[in-house]
């Protein structure tokens, strides 16, 4: 609240500042100008009198105006034109001492030099308290004419306009604070609707609230816009944070309940042997088990420290590879692991690749090896190996049982097993091609129909973006 009244407060004292400077200005140059159109006046006027003066003193007549039954502003003096001493004068405004005074103290030659350029000058003297006079000098043959008016008027009315300015002034920055006050709380009201907002995220912490007025194109809408999209992304990082925790969860839950059964296993066949309850005729078997049961475990780990690496950066190592000869190889191990089972290869008779060739062994052994695990042995298998787009396309298709619709949503989880053939594998197999093809910067696809067979196609490309 006291950020949000101070910006109110900065925002109205600058609106303030602003006009008022600019009423200053304007009160200053209308002064000035008011002050300047006053003086061009009576000096135009001065000038005027000064040559009706002269003509009317050429015909022995006063100056026409000064000697006037009702009083004057304008005076005219004459003074001698050797010694410079006031000979006559004419106008009302002469009773004034002070102006008598003043031309009494100006020199001789100064009067001359005045009279020779006829410019106007200000007539002044010691008392601030008394408006000084506009004057100018005409030269006669026998004397010299001073003529001249007061400027009270140009002191008066500049200032009264001043007064005027200011009060006028004065009301407007009254009225501008009500309605600044008003239209600044107005303008301001989206941030104050997003700083409710935003105490509310900060308190709930409800993630799926959204700032109030993104749709419009003020400068409030897009920064209300901006703070959305950001809401959005943190929300689905906390959402991908929230699934991925969820996942290692899962992840080690599962790995912990598939170490528990061969450990569980070897542990009992240990106890039985320590305290001599297994037969003599039944001890090979017993440690035929523990032997199987702790190569499983050995495989499990391994498989796991497997996908460990393969989820880091940099574990490939990428080299020239004929990809037909990995193939042609892996086929050639399948069949011999099992003679009975049909195995066909589809593929070029080169395709080279710069590719982990380890890896690439990898995904076949294990897409043969789920063959040879969930289907029967005449199922007939197929592996294709081809190119497109600049990728190498592996696919190993089988015309097997096929795959039920949830083993099929699930088939690349961690330690899953299909519903219909559990059979004895890790359940990583898929994850674990699914991984290496990731790390190749490729993907992996399956296709399975119940009672038709499953595809499984890999897609690495043949070429690093590094």
């Amino acid at each position: 609240m006291t950020q949000r009244g101070g910006l109110r407060r900065r925002l109205l004292v600058g609106l303030l500042a602003v006009t008022g400077t600019g009423l200053l200005v304007t009160c200053v140059v209308g002064f000035l100008t008011l002050r300047s159109f006053i003086t061009e006046r009576i000096d135009a006027q001065l000038q005027l009198t000064a040559e009706r003066a002269m003509v009317r003193l050429d015909n022995d007549t006063p100056p026409a105006g000064v000697d006037a039954p009702s009083p004057s502003p304008y005076f005219v003096v004459l003074l001698d034109d050797d010694t410079g001493r006031i000979s006559q004068v004419f106008g009302d405004s002469y009773r004034e001492d002070v102006v008598l005074d003043r031309i009494r103290a100006i020199p001789l030659e100064r009067w001359r030099d005045y009279g020779a350029t006829g410019e106007i000058f200000e007539l002044t003297g010691v008392d601030p308290a008394v408006a000084p006079y506009r004057a100018t000098v005409r030269l006669r043959t026998d004397a010299i004419m001073v003529a001249g008016v007061p400027t009270s008027d140009r002191e008066q009315y500049p200032w009264q306009l001043v007064l005027t300015q200011l009060v006028t002034a004065g009301l407007l920055l009254g009225g501008l604070t009500l309605a600044g006050r008003w239209l600044i709380g107005r303008g301001l009201q989206p941030l104050d609707d997003m700083a409710t907002t935003a105490n509310r995220i900060s308190i709930g912490s409800d993630m799926s609230v959204r700032m109030p007025g993104s749709g419009s194109h003020s400068e409030a809408g897009r920064l209300a816009a901006a703070i959305n999209t950001m809401l959005q992304r943190i929300e689905d990082a906390f959402a991908a944070q929230r699934a991925s925790e969820e996942r290692v969860r899962a992840f080690a839950a599962d790995a912990s309940h598939e170490l528990r059964t061969p450990l569980t296993t070897i542990r009992g066949y240990t106890e039985l042997y320590r305290q001599g309850a297994i037969p003599a005729d039944e001890l090979p078997g017993a440690m035929r088990r523990i032997e199987n049961e702790s190569e499983r475990m050995s495989r499990l780990v391994a498989e796991l420290l497997e996908l460990a690496r393969l989820d880091r950066t940099g574990s490939l190592r990428r080299a020239a590879t004929d990809l037909t000869v990995v193939a042609d190889e892996a086929v050639r191990d399948a069949r011999a692991l099992e003679p009975e089972r049909e195995i066909a290869l589809e593929a070029p008779e080169e395709l080279r690749g710069d590719v982990d060739e380890a890896r690439l062994r990898q995904i076949l052994a294990n897409l043969l090896a789920n063959v040879r695990e969930h289907t029967p042995a005449r199922t007939r298998v197929t592996v294709r190996l081809g190119a497109e787009d600049g990728s190498a396309v592996l696919q190993v298709a089988d015309d097997g049982p096929g795959m039920a619709p949830d083993d099929l949503r699930r088939a690349f989880d961690r330690f899953y097993r299909g519903t219909r053939t559990p059979g004895s594998g890790s359940g990583l197999g898929l994850s674990i091609v699914q991984a290496i093809a990731a790390a190749h910067g490729g993907g992996v696809d399956l296709h399975s129909v119940p009672g038709e067979g499953t595809a499984v196609t890999v897609r690495i490309p043949l070429h690093s973006e590094d």
